[in-house]
């Protein structure tokens, strides 16, 4: 089984315009505003909390995707695919894009808490993958190859450029707990 890769892996290193856009933000606020803060080190918390609540597994937030393909409606018929019945379905080369919001509240002193919206916006390519199926749910699968890039946005002004990976062979096989990732129904 290999390790499961966190979705904050998609954010870079050093976030350097995080602490900016926070003062930014922040300072609207007429107390923060005239506040002589350390804003390298609330940055550098900032980006703490973010990875923090970013800390998830890519996969299980991308198979939600794959769960509502086309492809992979007929496995959530019980009258196509009986009970138990397991099958293995190889997907082709695709893209997959979601974001993810998060809000980081902030306070300081006795103001007020600001909260800071952030997205991460991530596309993520892939090939080779395959997904093994059973009573309508994605219950795990083989990773084939990918890679991915995410951009991490405040208030809806990016931080920074898109963060790229790289083309990865990902090797070994993933599982979701059961019942696993429900197969979206198409409706008659």
């Amino acid at each position: 089984m290999a390790d499961p890769v966190k979705l904050s892996a998609l954010l870079p290193e050093n976030l350097d315009t995080l602490a900016g856009r926070a003062r930014e933000r922040l300072s609207q606020d007429e107390q923060i505003g005239g506040m002589k803060l350390a804003w390298g080190y609330i940055g550098g918390q900032l980006g703490d909390a973010l990875k923090g609540a970013l800390d998830c597994d890519l996969l299980e937030l991308l198979a939600g995707s794959w769960a509502s393909a086309k492809l992979l409606a007929e496995y959530a018929d019980p009258v196509n695919h009986r009970p138990g019945e397991r099958s293995v379905i190889e997907l082709g080369q695709h893209e997959v894009g979601r974001e993810f919001n998060t809000v980081v509240s902030v306070t300081i002193g006795k103001c007020p808490c600001i909260d800071l919206d952030f997205t991460l916006a991530v596309n993520a390519m892939f090939g080779g993958v395959k997904l093994a199926v059973m009573d309508g749910h994605i219950i795990g699968g083989e990773t084939g190859d990918g890679s991915a890039s995410g951009q991490l946005s405040l208030n809806g002004v990016p931080l920074h450029e898109p963060a790229e990976s790289r083309k990865l062979a990902l090797p070994g096989r993933f599982s979701f707990a059961a019942p696993g990732i429900e197969i979206v129904k198409v409706a008659p």
